[in-house]
């Protein structure tokens, strides 16, 4: 944004001079004018809508003189009319509501003015970014089909007519591509006219499709009750849209070699494997701060967990909020694929409501059987594991311990049951863990040095000694990784889980 700040400010002085009337200006100046603005175009080209917007609405409304705002506006109007670039016709509509309709620019007429509205009414509610508009179409055999909403594969939307000569053109091309990729798509071909004959001949002749993965549905409305055309700016024929799984419209106005490039992205992306040393250096980036914070964070204080969310939400802010919901679940998942590496109390009391908030909350987004397998089910047993004994919960007596295990708790089952008992009734720290464990060793001496109260329940003794009860505990607590450390209340409940008597 500062190249475009300082193209913006460099505008802005060199038309001061010219503020006093634009019959002045003569056609010398009028094309250095035009010029600057080409160049303040290209630097705002990878900006997003919202910003081209913001910086647009600030040039027009810097020229205090209306004939020049006139001219700059117009100027504006048709670069992101035209451009080249996939979705800033947005930009063009914007002006429409913000400067021409209200009547505050003249367009030049009522006519030019009439046009315009056409145009913004006719697209506004299928922009990049938007949700795809429900609409309700037939199949040839009058079945109902409605596109729009949420998918298990990506939707082409390709609205044709059969008397359109482009339309035939861009049909040979489409179905050859079809043919060739293969892609696991569905394509939604609707017809927009009204002769049965004519649409049964062109799926018949002009529209076969053999790619065993792609799905073709054909569809139409001659009637025109799902009003398609003000819902999707179907003008003029050929129409091209690409709908995402989450019914994001991701690619709108295209022909055959955008959809293809466009889909040859998307789709690579898909193929992704979460939690890789890439993602796992980049959030540990995104989490030093935080490392820093717990290490100043006493042993006798509970650190907020609340910084998960935080991260996570940052990380939505730059994805699914700007209409990128691939990207979304790639570094969300990343986090909890993280997340599950982590032993630190933060990370662990942050997953469940991380978990709850951006997985299983919105299954909308995690709506592949891929995200299923690598992402929702981990997140499910994640949750299971760490919802065990939560923080303010109370702890089994070790008699109730022994009923669960239908088996008496008695020395030989080398479970400490008075240590237990005692912990309970007078607080404490409960230390699970297993044989031949450096770390659970480093953190048993560090408890003794420190002279703190703790009980400490070798797991794998217990396997040895008593499997029934070695079940209980492994069902009751989250021994996923150990060692666990607890620290007990008075009252006999979990005041704290996962934290560490080593020095930071």
């Amino acid at each position: 944004m500062r190249g475009v700040a300082g193209i913006f400010i460099g505008l802005v002085l060199w038309l001061l001079p010219s503020f006093g009337c634009l019959g002045q200006i003569d056609s010398t100046r009028l094309r250095e004018l035009d010029g600057r603005l080409e160049e303040y175009f290209r630097t705002l080209e990878p900006e997003r809508i919202e910003v081209k917007n913001r910086e647009c609405d600030l040039l027009i409304g810097s020229a205090s003189d209306s004939l020049l705002r006139r001219h700059i506006a117009l100027k504006i109007y048709d670069h992101y009319l035209m451009s080249p670039v996939m979705g800033d016709e947005a930009v063009a509509i914007h002006l429409t509501d913000t400067w021409f309709a209200p009547g505050l620019i003249d367009m030049g007429g009522d006519d030019v003015l009439l046009e315009a509205k056409i145009f913004a009414d006719f697209n506004r509610q299928s922009l990049l970014g938007m949700k795809a508009p429900p609409a309700t179409l037939e199949t040839p055999d009058g079945e109902v089909v409605e596109i729009g909403g949420s998918s298990s594969r990506y939707r082409v939307l390709f609205f044709y007519d059969t008397d359109c000569a482009k339309c035939r053109l861009e049909t040979v091309m489409l179905r050859s591509k079809l043919n060739s990729k293969n892609w696991p798509i569905d394509v939604y071909a609707v017809y927009t006219g009204v002769s049965a004959e004519s649409w049964k001949e062109w799926r018949e002749t002009r529209f076969t499709v053999r790619a065993s993965q792609t799905r073709v549905i054909h569809l139409w409305d001659p009637e025109v009750k799902s009003d398609y055309q003000m819902k999707y700016g179907v003008l003029q024929t050929p129409r091209m849209f690409l709908v995402d799984r989450s019914g994001t419209i991701i690619g709108r106005g295209m022909d055959t070699a955008a959809l293809d490039r466009l889909l040859g992205i998307v789709l690579s992306r898909e193929d992704y494997e979460y939690g890789g040393s890439a993602s796992a250096v980049l959030m540990d980036k995104l989490f030093m701060s935080y490392e820093d914070y717990a290490r100043s964070v006493p042993l006798s204080e509970r650190p907020s967990a609340d910084r998960i969310l935080s991260i996570a939400k940052t990380l939505e802010d730059r994805t699914l909020a700007q209409g990128d919901t691939i990207f979304f679940k790639h570094l969300e998942g990343d986090l909890l694929y993280w997340l599950t590496s982590r032993r630190d109390e933060i990370c662990k009391e942050g997953t469940i409501p991380f978990i709850n908030e951006y997985v299983l909350s919105r299954p909308g987004i995690w709506n592949t059987p891929e995200d299923t397998l690598k992402v929702v089910g981990l997140a499910r047993m994640m949750k299971d594991l760490l919802s065990r004994t939560p923080v303010g919960s109370a702890l089994p007596k070790a008699k109730t311990l022994a009923r669960m295990a239908d088996s008496a708790v008695t020395s030989s089952s080398a479970f400490p049951a008075k240590g237990w008992n005692r912990v309970l009734r007078k607080g404490g720290y409960i230390v699970f863990h297993t044989e031949g464990c450096p770390v659970c060793k480093s953190e048993l001496s560090a408890a003794d040095s420190l002279g703190l109260r703790i009980v400490d329940v070798n797991i794998d003794e217990i396997m040895a000694s008593n499997p029934p009860l070695a079940k209980v505990l492994l069902d009751t607590f989250d021994l996923s990784s150990m060692p666990l450390i607890i620290e007990v209340s008075r009252h006999g409940t979990v005041r704290r889980r996962y934290l560490s008597f080593l020095p930071r």
